[in-house]
């Protein structure tokens, strides 16, 4: 055939790729034998014919496996994916070509870039495809429970890839942090593994970003995808092979242009790759987008909760914790403890504003150290409260004894302490008031007592 002649008919850029099949029956040399004008605009002086494929572009195993699969295999391949090294998004479809030879197949290679992500085009998928997002969609709304729908997301995922686990790992750029949202599996396919144990650090996870490079997508389907890992990331790949990896698919969360996380599926049906990078790809951008903005509103949500001077939970915080434990059908036993800063009002006066901010912030580490797995909550200029929940009586007790032994030795922090235990059988809002009374009991006697710090 005369292939210079048949691309030379395309409008669209167009070249005809040649796959060498290896006597194992993998893949071998890829290579770009020629091409039409608008091609060969698009790519610029450095195309020639009969070049290797990446000596033009970067290579890209996943580019590999859609070329075998048309030239050699002879299935029609259609992709649209975002293309980081041109700043675009490529619509690629390769269309298989007969052959003469059996260990070479061909195929016609046709693209057409877009300046940003088309709906139209994202949707062009199977229907099954189609389906799962839809699914996904709809379970995504759940914005109450988050956690829960993105756990039976991953099970869809995980039934339509025949996966044995899918996870989402997410990363934190700002804390270098790497962290897991959730996960599905099967436990039986993991016996070895312990229960809580991660071996994703975020160290490991910077270096997917190198691995992915200006594709979408890390594919393992094989011995060979495997190698070709081994050679540029062997911690990774030895960590795979250590913990029973044999294939995967893994792609990028972007909430805007940096990657937040990744979603990923563990040993999954190979025969199915194309389909199941086409699910995850869909599934990446729609997760990415509503990951980004759950943790945008949660990062808020934190920020609105936490008094920006001491680091402890404000009373908007406060408020809503005791609506959520006073409309618990059963609840547990728990502790109010009132505390007022002595004498803040003469530091203010005396001293300065800035001598008060750092009497509050060594009156709120104090508290910290007695109460390091308790709430506690900076609820005005001068008030703190902490609200033990689930703690027995002798327990609050001996930790407000702690607290004012702590003070008692502190020439710098003295507070006024009122505290009431519930076994669950009162709200906390007449807890509260009862401890607040104790509170002013005892503010009554430290002004009694030193009456030069009495405020005015």
């Amino acid at each position: 055939m005369d292939f210079q002649a048949f691309v030379n008919h395309v409008k669209m850029p167009c070249c005809v790729l040649s796959v060498e099949k290896n006597a194992d029956g993998s893949r071998g040399e890829i290579r770009i034998l020629c091409a039409n004008q608008p091609y060969r605009d698009a790519m610029g002086p450095a195309f020639h014919d009969n070049m290797i494929y990446h000596e033009l572009v970067p290579q890209d195993n996943k580019f590999e496996e859609f070329c075998f699969r048309a030239a050699v295999l002879k299935e029609r391949m259609h992709a649209y994916v975002e293309t980081k090294a041109l700043n675009c998004w490529t619509d690629q479809t390769m269309i298989p070509l007969d052959s003469d030879d059996e260990r070479m197949g061909y195929c016609q290679f046709i693209f057409e870039f877009t300046k940003a992500a088309e709906v139209e085009r994202m949707a062009d998928v199977s229907v099954g495809t189609a389906e799962a997002v839809v699914k996904a969609t709809l379970k995504l709304m759940n914005k109450e429970h988050f956690t829960t729908s993105v756990e039976n997301v991953l099970e869809d995922i995980m039934a339509a890839s025949e996966a044995k686990a899918c996870r989402i790992m997410l990363v934190d750029h700002e804390r270098q942090e790497a962290s897991l949202l959730c996960e599905k599996l099967i436990p039986e396919a993991w016996p070895d593994r312990n229960e809580g144990e991660d071996v994703i650090t975020y160290d490991l996870a910077k270096t997917w970003e190198a691995l992915i490079g200006v594709s979408n997508a890390v594919i393992i389907k094989d011995e060979q995808d495997m190698a070709a890992i081994e050679q540029q990331n062997p911690f990774w790949a030895g960590t795979m092979r250590k913990h029973g990896v044999t294939s995967l698919v893994l792609i990028p969360l972007r909430g805007t242009d940096e990657v937040i996380g990744y979603l990923y599926v563990v040993n999954f049906n190979v025969s199915r790759v194309v389909e199941v990078k086409e699910l995850l790809e869909l599934l990446a951008f729609l997760l990415g987008s509503e990951l980004y903005t759950h943790l945008l509103v949660r990062k808020l949500e934190i920020i609105s909760s936490i008094d920006e001077l001491t680091g402890l939970n404000n009373r908007r915080a406060m408020v809503e914790r005791i609506r959520e434990i006073d409309h618990r059908k059963k609840r547990r036993p728990f502790g109010v403890i009132n505390i007022d800063l002595n004498g803040l009002k003469t530091v203010n006066d005396g001293e300065g504003h800035e001598a008060g901010d750092r009497l509050l912030i060594q009156a709120a580490e104090l508290l910290r150290k007695v109460f390091y797995h308790e709430e506690l909550y900076r609820t005005g200029g001068d008030e703190f409260v902490v609200i033990p929940v689930g703690i027995e009586k002798e327990v609050f007790e001996k930790k407000v004894q702690r607290l004012r032994n702590d003070v008692a030795k502190n020439s710098s922090v003295s507070f006024a302490i009122g505290a009431f235990w519930s076994d669950g059988g009162t709200d906390v809002t007449h807890a509260m008031k009862q401890a607040d009374e104790f509170m002013y009991e005892d503010k009554r006697a430290f002004y009694e007592a030193n009456p030069e710090k009495r405020r005015k």
